[in-house]
């Protein structure tokens, strides 16, 4: 056992708060500092004649949420004045600090997130407000700017969105899409099908610990909750005076089990099944024929009039077609409108809909499947599976909100060590989200106007409260916001140094259980010169401190074996323990004959560095590759003996990802050995036997298989293939 100390100065973030005279996140298009504070009682008294009441009202309960700073109307002489603006970009505001403080704003909403920037700017000590003298002038680059909350897998008070509600003000996102329907729960009250809540809110188990965990073992308390329509006014009431608009999703035709358990004569089958407690997507979805069809236009009636947002939320997601091709009703519906398929029935499902709610004067918004056999004249699609949906739909003259899971779910692990919570799978760093753009740069300058924005999306099947959901939603909420808002961006060390400075107290005095991954040192493997590989420890990135050599791991002419590091990760933080296995191929050169997708290539060193990934899988410990096969070379730097090959591969058919099938290995020039799995494997361990023999050179081509299969997740597509470690011994 090796072992390691190294003591992470924290102290030295304090360094970068005179390099960051902007407290403000999202970082304001300008920011002119000049000498001196504005001080004054902690009674901030405004002039309310050139605002509206609704406005004064914001003002004085955000403050004192916010900051506890109390707001009173003083006409006379107010410390605060307010002027409007015209023939501004849209959402602009000024503030002018001097010997007063003047807001100038061009709409109601930029009005109030002058007074959010005003809030991030002050300090208070000994009941004394002060503000330093300053010009701010901004406005959003994008104008929708959303955060996701799925209240469906997880239920969550009134209160507690509002919080979330609250939180999202501070950082100027302006759409809640709030996901109140699913498989595993409906959550909105429809006083015309009272079942809905009575019976499809509910569940009677829910699974434990992850979906891929075998066998499963089930949680049997009850579980649910739902929301009167009247506590649903109360929640859009309470955003829209901070001026963020609750978009509703009402899911179909897929995600129906929970509203199927309850009103089951609208399925394929009529089978009374109850509300779902396994995670993942099911065959049993709402039936394409007319009853259904009229069911849920009956369900939006209700809906509607509580949301003045001009969009409803569909869904339109992970609809198996399996039921429709066997469904008698369905078939008919396909022939009487001569659809040439199930996918064209999807889109004439959406497109009743999207008939239906823009005679009700609202807009349709579907997750990108709804592209899929024709997308509807009024639909606006927000694109999850990656960018190409939104492009496709954006060159068809839709509007657009992107949401691609390479940098918009938080679900994700945020934190490469294994005390972070359990998660999905993937990798979303901190620093990923705010590398967000949502416009790829293959984008045409004219496709691009039709993207609206984007939002970062919450599935909580792994959040099952509100101190997970704020870990999972804090900090990265606070890059997604500066990715959206601000037209130029500040680097990663910028951004980092005001966030740890200024929004990490802030966060702490809200009693936030924000995660600090971001602050744990990086554990970085390279390749080591004489062969091996070189661990070290370097700082969290945007802390300036030194690297920490952990080990020089050589495998040449070692038999194979398991060292163990431990890494001393700084004060009141758990020690992290490295398993590395020293075999014979660690650090050997990758040349890919097949490339790894842009969102899953963490460097070929990933399958050579000794590490072996975790379950469930993050993104940051695999090569992912969007193929149904994958070939490469290791390149030895002399000669190594050859007795045995070891291949991970990952298996996890609900994030679209397969175990390799078959293999083809090639030592030098001569066939080395092949194997074929007997019928879809699922086994992610491949082991080969060799003859001795004395290579520098060795290629491997891995298959997998070419579609999923019907009734998986993803059914139809091509796989992804996932390999981790290669091992030579």
């Amino acid at each position: 056992m090796l072992k390691f100390s190294f003591f992470l100065a924290f102290g030295l973030l304090s360094l970068f708060a005179s390099a960051q005279d902007c407290p403000i996140l999202p970082t304001p298009a300008v920011y002119q500092p000049t000498n001196g504070q504005f001080v004054c009682s902690g009674n901030l008294l405004i002039d309310p004649s050139e605002i509206t009441p609704n406005l004064k009202a914001a003002f004085t309960d955000y403050a004192l949420w916010a900051n506890n700073i109390q707001v009173s109307p003083f006409v006379q002489n107010p410390m605060v004045q307010f002027k409007k603006l015209t023939n501004v970009k849209q959402d602009s505001y000024s503030i002018n600090i001097a010997d007063r403080i003047t807001i100038s704003y061009s709409s109601e909403a930029s009005c109030f997130y002058a007074w959010v920037s005003l809030l991030q700017l002050s300090t208070q000590q000994d009941g004394q407000l002060s503000f330093p003298k300053c010009f701010v002038k901004d406005y959003p680059e994008f104008q929708w700017r959303g955060l996701h909350l799925d209240v469906s897998r997880h239920f969550f008070t009134v209160n507690e969105v509002k919080r979330f509600i609250d939180l999202m003000a501070y950082y100027k996102f302006n759409t809640l899409h709030w996901h109140l329907t699913d498989d595993q729960g409906w959550r909105i009250e429809i006083k015309k099908y009272p079942l809905l809540t009575q019976v499809g809110a509910w569940r009677d188990s829910t699974v434990e610990n992850h979906y891929t965990t075998q066998p499963r073992t089930y949680n049997k308390t009850r579980y649910g909750g739902f929301y009167t329509q009247e506590e649903v006014k109360d929640i859009v009431n309470y955003a829209g005076a901070r001026f963020i608009n609750v978009v509703p999703e009402i899911e179909m035709p897929g995600h129906a089990r929970a509203a199927l358990a309850a009103y089951p004569q609208y399925s394929c089958t009529g089978q009374v099944q109850g509300v779902e407690g396994l995670w993942g997507i099911f065959d049993d979805i709402f039936c394409a024929k007319e009853e259904s069809i009229l069911f849920l236009q009956d369900v939006l009636k209700e809906v509607l009039p509580l949301f003045p947002s001009a969009y409803i939320h569909v869904g339109g997601d992970e609809a198996p077609k399996t039921r429709w091709k066997e469904c008698p009703n369905c078939q008919a519906v396909i022939k009487a409108n001569g659809l040439h398929d199930e996918h064209e029935l999807q889109s004439y499902f959406i497109g009743r809909m999207d008939a239906f709610l823009t005679q009700n004067g609202k807009k349709l918004i579907g997750w990108d499947e709804i592209l899929e056999g024709g997308l509807s004249p009024n639909a606006t699609v927000m694109s999850w599976r990656g960018y190409e949906g939104g492009k496709a739909a954006a060159a068809q003259g839709h509007y657009v909100v992107m949401c691609p899971g390479s940098h918009c779910y938080f679900d994700h692990y945020q934190g490469r060590g294994a005390e972070e919570p359990l998660a999905i799978g993937g990798f979303t760093s901190l620093e990923k989200v705010l590398s967000f753009d949502p416009i790829p740069p293959d984008m045409t300058t004219a496709d691009a106007a039709y993207v609206l924005g984007a939002q970062g999306n919450l599935w909580t099947e792994y959040i099952p409260n509100m101190a997970q959901l704020e870990y999972m939603t804090y900090p990265r909420t606070i890059a997604l916001s500066t990715a959206l808002w601000s037209e130029t961006k500040p680097t990663y060390e910028d951004f980092f140094a005001k966030l740890t400075t200024y929004h990490f107290p802030f966060l702490s005095a809200k009693n936030v259980n924000f995660s600090k991954s971001c602050l744990k040192p990086e554990i970085k493997t390279t390749r080591a010169l004489g062969w091996g590989i070189l661990i070290e420890k370097l700082p969290a990135k945007g802390i300036i401190a030194y690297a920490t050599v952990l080990a020089d791991i050589k495998a040449a002419k070692r038999k194979t074996k398991t060292v163990q590091i431990i890494v001393d990760q700084g004060p009141n933080l758990p020690s992290k323990e490295m398993d590395v296995i020293a075999h014979k191929a660690l650090g050997a050169q990758i040349v890919f004959q097949t490339p790894p997708s842009p969102k899953y290539d963490n460097g070929s060193l990933t399958i050579v560095d000794g590490q072996l990934a975790a379950r469930p899988w993050k993104g940051h410990e695999w090569l992912g590759f969007e193929s149904d096969s994958v070939s490469f070379d290791l390149v030895f730097e002399k000669p190594i003996k050859v007795k045995e090959i070891r291949i991970h591969t990952l298996h996890d058919p609900n994030s679209w990802i397969w175990a390799a099938q078959t293999y083809m290995i090639t030592l030098n020039k001569y066939g080395c050995g092949n194997g074929i799995a007997d019928g879809y494997s699922t086994d992610e361990f491949i082991q080969i036997e060799v003859k001795d023999k004395h290579v520098k050179q060795i290629h491997v081509t891995l298959y997998g298989i070419s579609k999923i299969p019907s009734g998986e997740p993803g059914a139809g597509n091509t796989p992804w293939l996932f390999l981790d470690e290669i091992e030579i011994r």
